[in-house]
């Protein structure tokens, strides 16, 4: 299992969807469980688990491709 986590600028729940959409695009719904607007609020980052590491590493180039690092930024 690979973990990713992305901070996203603000706390912005509508970004936070965003990122939650290409995770779930890389990997299905199980890649996002946990990713509460509550964590969201809380933390300021989602943490993203997916099943390989080629599935983390598609998923962190989708982030860095389609969000820009103003509003979502791959943190490890």
């Amino acid at each position: 299992m690979s973990t990713v986590e992305v901070a996203i600028e603000d706390k912005d729940r509508k970004v936070g969807a965003m990122v939650k959409a290409l995770a779930v695009e890389v990997s299905g719904f199980e890649s996002v469980t946990g990713t509460t607007k509550e964590f969201l609020s809380a933390n300021g980052y989602y943490a993203f688990n997916f099943p390989t590491e080629a599935k983390a590493k598609e998923f962190r180039a989708a982030v860095r491709q389609y969000l820009p690092e103003t509003l979502a930024r791959v943190r490890a």
